[in-house]
């Protein structure tokens, strides 16, 4: 999707959302540059406005849904995560919060989205983790959280020791993604991340076998392993 020199309204990024979804894995897995997601913003926040942030809304919230995942995404340290939009809870009466998150919950249904089978938790808490895991780890930071990981592959420590140590260590975005997340979530994608990267430093698995072994993991995380995996051999070949 690309704005420039063209004018997107909700309706339509609705429709290029809806084609997307079929043929993904996690909504971080979209076509989305951050000129789009900022656009989307925009649309989000003039309807909302007009909506006076109670009614109208559940015929968009495949598109705020995928807002707050990309909010996750393409944040920084300089403007923060919050804005009209993150904050739009924010001041709904405890009755509407609830109704507000399960929309959003509906829309995962709705769209068929993969939801981790998480269960337990507050209609809340589970909107929370699930935007979370589909934000994934930013594009920006992958390469960061590979060295971290793989500094722990031959380390003799334990489980907890090594997910205690690499999320305290993990840049900004991911970290406050990861705590959105519960504890065991954490170890199990940080676990994940350690064998994929043995797998392929191993030359183990083709691509597409590790796509099958891995249906819950992002196809940009498991390309981007490679990318990386390849730049550490063409750096170790020139040294």
């Amino acid at each position: 999707m690309g704005t420039s020199g063209q004018k997107f309204d909700l309706p339509q990024m609705k429709e290029y959302f809806e084609k997307q979804i079929p043929n993904i894995r996690l909504l971080s897995d979209m076509t989305l540059s951050e000129t789009d997601f900022k656009s989307l913003g925009a649309k989000l926040k003039s309807a909302f406005s007009f909506t006076e942030r109670k009614e109208g809304i559940g015929d968009i919230m495949i598109c705020y849904l995928v807002y707050w995942v990309y909010a996750l995404i393409y944040w920084n340290e300089e403007n923060g995560i919050h804005d009209e939009l993150t904050d739009f809870c924010a001041g709904l009466p405890q009755y509407q919060l609830r109704h507000h998150f399960q929309l959003l919950l509906d829309t995962f249904a709705d769209y068929n989205i993969d939801k981790f089978d998480y269960c337990g938790n507050s209609v809340e808490e589970l909107c929370s983790m699930l935007i979370a895991r589909h934000a994934g780890i930013p594009n920006d930071e992958k390469y960061q959280v590979f060295e971290l990981i793989d500094d722990y592959r031959n380390q003799n420590v334990s489980v907890d020791r090594m997910v205690s140590d690499i999320y305290a260590h993990l840049p900004y975005k991911s970290q406050y993604i990861f705590s959105l997340l519960d504890n065991d979530t954490r170890q199990d994608i940080i676990w994940e991340i350690r064998t994929i990267i043995a797998e392929i430093c191993a030359g183990t698995y083709s691509r597409d076998e590790l796509l099958s072994r891995y249906p819950h993991t992002s196809v940009s995380l498991i390309d981007y392993c490679f990318y990386w995996q390849e730049g550490k051999a063409l750096l170790n070949q020139a040294r």
